[in-house]
């Protein structure tokens, strides 16, 4: 089963039973950063200067991924990678959701919250995608195997967005974060690539600092 890097993030970040999302906020960044990185591995868009620009509209065949090629391509202007990924965030989570009940990984549970509000979950399925997700992360960042680029690119992902746990909460910490941030260096990147990845972090921590100041301002 072929899985788009932002449906790859929301299969690690669902719990398999109760279909609850885990770092819900964090994940729905990453997932919405994961549709940039697709487009730019698909050859769709790439940096100019500090902007993202569209190199090539034709629609990758994805649902998720054309729809956000569209909006990138229909912008007044070109923006930098921070703003596409906090517009792109809400259509890029639905995307990813959709994706993965068109291919039978999860299914929808539909109940009420303290019996009044209507919420659905989201549990597995099918597990062989995520399976398939994992054995790949396991062997880059803890069997020290080359990765091809989008397995390094969710790695990158997973590594900038604080996601680590979702994977390698029982590895070993400190032998995980060098081998994630030695990937998120981007050797395997040509330079067009390093490039977005390098703007997809700066925008990510930025997210990661706000993120922090507003809890230590409501624990205050």
């Amino acid at each position: 089963m072929e899985t788009t890097l932002g449906e790859q993030i929301m299969l690690l970040s669902l719990d398999d039973t109760t279909g609850a999302p885990q770092l819900q906020s964090q994940s729905e960044y990453m997932i919405s950063s994961a549709s940039v990185l697709e487009l730019a591995l698909a050859d769709r868009v790439r940096m100019e200067g500090d902007r993202l620009v569209v190199t090539d509209p034709t629609p990758p065949g994805v649902p998720a991924l054309d729809e956000a090629l569209a909006r990138i391509a229909a912008a007044d202007e070109p923006k930098d990678v921070q703003a596409w990924i906090f517009e792109l965030r809400e259509e890029a989570v639905a995307g990813a959701r959709q994706g993965l009940l068109d291919k039978g990984a999860i299914r929808e549970e539909r109940t009420r919250r303290w019996g009044i509000f209507p919420t659905s979950r989201y549990p597995e399925a099918d597990g062989s995608a995520e399976a398939q997700v994992r054995r790949k992360l396991t062997a880059a960042v803890l069997e020290g195997e080359e990765p091809d680029a989008r397995t390094a690119a969710l790695v990158v992902l997973l590594h900038t967005g604080g996601l680590r746990d979702l994977v390698f909460a029982d590895a070993d910490r400190t032998a995980v974060d060098e081998r994630m941030a030695e990937l998120t260096e981007g050797h395997w990147a040509e330079p067009a690539m390093k490039q977005l990845i390098d703007s997809v972090h700066v925008a990510l921590s930025a997210y990661s600092a706000s993120t922090t100041v507003t809890v230590i301002n409501a624990a205050t």
